[in-house]
């Protein structure tokens, strides 16, 4: 036999080893993804066995959401979050209202210690949940909806579906639904980065490699204005998020955020309802756009004033109605400025309570 009859038996082993390496680093990758996917399976039913919920779980359909309730007294006083935010982060608020009411806050679909919930997750899909959900819960109305950014377009449906039941409102830096057609368009590259951020940490946690990296993974990953909460609801706020649940809840909001502007847009106006806008008086900030991917340089300047004229026009939704500018505050109000929060619910109450002239 030649030397030459001998190389393409040669090549063919040559490649024949290549396959064989390729295929194992395969199968090693399946059976890491795999173990992944189990670990963080194991360890999320793990954390609802070690940090019960803190107040109860109610069918509202074949699923079940998360409302804890304090206080007593009437109305009630009924917190919708905003997108990627759920009960804890009201810590600062609602212990303070429970002194003079009755206040509920609640998981939507996919957060915290709830359910995830059917697509599409657009504010009249929230609106209908949290409806069944007070309903179930035997939480009784009149109740004083307020709603944090996107959380303020559900509130808005909900006294729409529902106008008999509500007697106030309050919108925390609130959504408003032509934000996206007359901010600049330097604003989408928000959500289209969000999309981004959020799939890939969504990955992330179904395979467990969240939860592998720690409370270090964990606090980048944190917006920075939970670390204003107490360390003790961080490390459960932190726990939360590291469930694949959280992400797939915050990316469904935004991804039917057009949808849910269209919603709204024909809901018309609030009447004489009492009702107070809170709007924050730098909105969005370097740290959070860093946070997510976005340079420093953003045009921020650009936003904010066209921002304050569309909280202007939420005011005017009511005859009975204040704007007040939380002077210092990024958009997480009731973090930054809890108090004020507490006091513009106070007011809202107050003129729910007196008597018709």
């Amino acid at each position: 036999m030649t030397k030459n009859s001998l190389t393409p038996r040669k090549r063919i082993g040559c490649l024949g080893w290549g396959l064989r390496i390729l295929g194992g680093g395969v199968l090693l990758l399946l059976v890491l993804l795999a173990a992944g996917y189990a670990y963080q399976a194991r360890t999320t039913a793990a954390d609802f066995e070690r940090l019960p919920a803190p107040g109860q779980r109610v069918d509202v359909g074949g699923y079940s959401l998360h409302i804890f309730c304090q206080g007593e007294g009437s109305p009630t006083v009924v917190v919708d979050a905003g997108n990627g935010d759920f009960s804890l982060g009201w810590s600062l608020v609602q212990p303070e209202v429970a002194q003079f009411t009755r206040i509920c806050t609640y998981d939507r679909a996919g957060y915290g210690w709830s359910d995830p919930g059917p697509a599409p997750r657009t504010a009249r899909q929230i609106a209908q949940e949290l409806h069944a959900l007070l309903v179930n819960a035997g939480v009784e109305g009149p109740y004083v909806l307020v709603g944090h950014s996107m959380g303020g377009y559900d509130v808005r449906m909900y006294a729409s579906l529902y106008p008999e039941e509500v007697v106030g409102m309050v919108l925390v830096d609130s959504g408003h639904e032509d934000q996206l057609d007359r901010l600049p368009a330097e604003y989408t590259q928000i959500f289209q980065q969000q999309n981004s951020y959020l799939g890939v940490m969504g990955l992330m946690a179904r395979f467990g490699v969240l939860r592998l990296m720690g409370r270090s993974a964990g606090e980048q990953a944190l917006p920075p204005y939970v670390l204003q909460l107490p360390e003790d609801v961080q490390n459960v706020y932190l726990t939360m998020m590291s469930h694949p649940s959280y992400f797939d809840a915050t990316l469904g909001e935004i991804q039917v955020l057009a949808e849910t502007c269209a919603q709204v847009s024909g809901l018309g106006d609030l009447g004489d309802l009492p009702l107070v806008v809170l709007t924050a008086e730098n909105s969005v900030d370097v740290e959070t756009l860093q946070a997510i991917g976005l340079p420093a340089d953003f045009p921020i300047g650009e936003i904010q004033p066209l921002w304050l004229e569309l909280q202007d026009e939420l005011a005017s939704l009511s005859t009975n109605s204040a704007h007040i500018i939380a002077a210092g505050s990024g958009h997480a109000i009731h973090l930054d400025r809890p108090g004020l929060v507490i006091e513009a619910i106070q007011q809202v109450i107050g003129q729910s309570r007196a008597p018709a002239p």
